[in-house]
């Protein structure tokens, strides 16, 4: 297993008894193409590597499941936007992947404004508000 399947595994490992993937069994070399971010994710990968020898001075693939994790948490202290946005892609191709969100019941439309419905509000809760008047004074 390369570095990348085992930082995407460490950060979502999957569940099999709700039959969700394994990060690493997803197109995330697909996804760095198609959004142009290969540069980021390989910049934050040496990051990482050298958080994993610096706190724990082995190789990011030696270390245990949770020494893996904390070195990756480790990232924020050294380039937090970096971290971020590496967070960010991870999340994003592994919820938008088909199997993912077939497993979830959710549909692939965004949740607002022609996605999920809302129940309507009921405006007559500030019906007494409107009716107590004006409670500021006037600037002169």
């Amino acid at each position: 297993m390369n570095m990348i399947e085992l930082v995407l595994d460490t950060m979502l490992p999957g569940d099999a008894a709700l039959g969700m993937p394994r990060a690493s069994t997803l197109d995330f070399e697909g996804y760095q193409l198609r959004h142009r971010v290969t540069d980021q994710v390989d910049a934050f990968l040496k990051m990482l590597a050298n958080v994993a020898h610096e706190k724990f001075g082995q190789p990011f693939d030696a270390l245990d499941a949770g020494q893996r994790l904390a070195a990756i948490n480790g990232c924020k202290l050294v380039d937090v936007r970096l971290f971020s946005a590496f967070v960010t892609h991870v999340m994003r191709a592994y919820y938008t992947e088909r199997r993912v969100l077939a497993q979830l019941s959710v549909g692939a439309v965004p949740p607002f404004p022609a996605g999920n419905e809302i129940a309507a509000d009921d405006w007559t809760i500030l019906e007494s508000v409107y009716l107590r008047g004006q409670i500021w004074r006037n600037a002169e």
